[in-house]
């Protein structure tokens, strides 16, 4: 039978061991997290194909809030939404202001909220989310078929409050499309069109255009084909950086 001095000697021991194995796991994360910020810092350089300093810029700056709303999503469980403003009144945000809003809802009253994770941006002048298709938008005769936003939704009733005490309550006036994560992490698809049953992914299309004026009742404007940037969304993780030759020309 070991004394105490044995049975001391070989818990310190154990502990060493325990404690060795600790830091190498913690080693190892920090590792991952560096090759993980060289690889976005790769990706950030390699992103666009064309369209000049404010649509590359706009590209980097969505793909890292679709970046944080899927983490976000995965860390609290909540469905994470990136929503975009649809008001064609507001010409100032119209498919130019995003903002990161996360699912609250009252254990007791059922009630829905969304609370704001951090402050809203607007994209630089000029790049507009392209929106999900030419009735909404104006487009020339060279434009990519493709070229358009697949949002997780297309419904217009996705509509909020203007934002108090860090929250966004629904029924709102206030419309807005999205792309949302699930409690999991993982990007929501749209529900299937037509009768085959496939659901296309998400994808987020960005390009430089210009205002319309509201009498044309179309309130934006695409014309250069070439000027066309955007982020195809995979269901369980990861994405593709699109560039001008990606998409199908008419």
């Amino acid at each position: 039978m070991p004394n105490k001095k044995e049975a001391i000697s070989h818990m310190v021991g154990s502990t060493k061991g325990l404690t060795g194995k600790r830091a190498f796991t913690l080693i190892e994360l920090l590792v991952v997290i560096a090759v993980m910020g060289l690889m976005m810092g790769f990706i950030g350089l390699t992103l666009l194909g064309g369209g000049g300093e404010e649509l590359g810029s706009a590209q980097r700056e969505v793909l890292g809030l679709v970046q944080q709303a899927r983490t976000r999503a995965a860390l609290s469980g909540a469905e994470t939404r990136l929503i975009v403003n649809a008001m064609e009144e507001d010409l100032e945000k119209y498919h130019r202001y995003v903002e990161l809003v996360v699912k609250d809802t009252c254990a007791t009253t059922n009630e829905t909220n969304w609370l704001v994770m951090g402050e809203g941006t607007t994209l630089p002048d000029g790049v507009f989310f392209v929106p999900e298709n030419d009735s909404f938008c104006e487009v020339s005769e060279e434009w990519k078929e493709d070229a358009y936003t697949v949002w997780s939704a297309n419904e217009d009733d996705f509509r909020l409050m203007d934002t108090f005490k860090g929250e966004r309550k629904e029924g709102g006036s206030t419309k807005f499309r999205y792309l949302a994560f699930s409690s999991m992490g993982s990007v929501v698809y749209p529900p299937a069109s037509g009768g085959g049953g496939v659901q296309s992914p998400p994808r987020l299309v960005l390009a430089n255009g210009n205002l319309n004026p509201i009498a044309t009742g179309k309130p934006i404007r695409f014309i250069d084909p070439d000027t066309i940037a955007g982020i195809l969304m995979r269901r369980f993780g990861g994405f593709a950086v699109l560039s001008p030759e990606d998409f199908t020309s008419p």
